[in-house]
């Protein structure tokens, strides 16, 4: 199905090239042993990504604001199309397009057309991507933690991005494309345009990054798939450095568990390691997104967070690790 880097994890003993400078792979036809469990992995596709109509798409909105302005209208809570980065040097050096199911609900047909056909191709590729690989991934990691995880995914929690890394940023020198992190959902399929040798990064130990090829195709698992599985799937912390100068663009299909499914432990032998709030069901997908939410909306430059009159340091896994474990 797909080969996995061995992003090592603590606890876990993990093959690496003698240089430890580029992840080995596996295949996760084999017996799903130790290798999954660190959870970023090449995923083999038949879909091409269209980065041309993508880059179009996103040249159109960035020049006409009035159409950019409209489509945001649609969803006023949090917009659709983010520019942040064009004003704020410190958030991610970014630009963002979330399109999810639930949002294309909301646009109206006219809207629709004024898009034009590089945005029906970008849905249309985000759609591929949803009917072939979000199956088979639930599958693999089904077979791993021994429950059927597509129970928990039927109301397609879904979010297809577009990340946009333009070197017209209010910072331009910046080397943060995306600061470090761990996805909040089940796993995220990444798309890479093959631009800049150095992009996407894995951190394999603490402070220690490798750098993901430009040409893989990755799925990355995050927070929900960590403590369902009782900490057997490890949410990878990854990032983006920005290659100043170079324009880079990547698809990211996020797949969460549905919003009322309650985190927790399968395994009640697992419950031990974590919260209180974890064991007694106290926390649901909707909520644990909201807390994370904020942090991730903040580092993205889309929300403030103030704490005693003084930005709080934006760290997203903070909050969450508190939340998750036990003390």
């Amino acid at each position: 199905m797909a080969a996995i880097f061995t992003t090592s994890a603590p606890q876990l003993k993990l093959d690496q090239h003698e240089d430890q400078q580029t992840p080995r792979h596996h295949s996760l036809d084999q017996p799903l042993h130790s290798t999954l469990r660190t959870q970023l992995a090449t995923l083999p596709t038949p879909i091409k990504a269209p980065f041309g109509q993508m880059r179009r798409l996103l040249d159109t909105l960035l020049s006409n604001p009035t159409l950019a302005a409209s489509l945001n209208n649609t969803y006023p809570k949090r917009g659709i199309f983010k520019t942040a980065a064009l004003t704020n040097t410190n958030s991610d050096q970014k630009l963002t397009l979330d399109i999810s199911p639930s949002r294309l609900e909301l646009l109206p047909a006219s809207l629709r057309t004024e898009l034009g056909p590089d945005f029906d191709a970008v849905v249309s590729f985000f759609q591929s991507v949803e009917r072939v690989h979000v199956p088979q991934i639930l599958a693999a990691l089904s077979q791993l933690v021994g429950f059927d995880m597509s129970r928990l995914h039927a109301a397609r929690n879904l979010n297809f991005r577009l990340c946009d890394y333009i070197p017209s940023t209010a910072n331009p020198d910046s080397s943060n494309g995306c600061g470090a992190h761990r996805d909040y959902g089940t796993f995220s399929i990444i798309f890479q345009d093959k631009t800049a040798l150095t992009a996407l990064e894995a951190e394999v130990s603490p402070g220690i990054w490798v750098p993901v090829p430009p040409d893989a195709t990755v799925v990355v698992c995050g927070w929900c798939a960590a403590v369902l599985s009782g900490g057997e799937i490890k949410a990878v912390r990854h990032r983006v450095r920005r290659v100043p100068g170079v324009r880079r663009i990547s698809a990211v299909l996020f797949v969460a568990p549905d919003l009322e499914v309650k985190l927790r432990p399968f395994d009640e032998g697992k419950w031990k390691y974590f919260s209180d709030e974890i064991i007694h069901g106290n926390v649901d997908v909707e909520g644990f997104k909201e807390v994370m939410g904020k942090k991730w909306r903040h580092r993205e430059g889309n929300e403030d967070i103030t704490l005693n009159g003084q930005d709080s340091e934006v760290d997203q896994d903070d909050d969450i690790q508190r939340l998750v474990w036990a003390d």
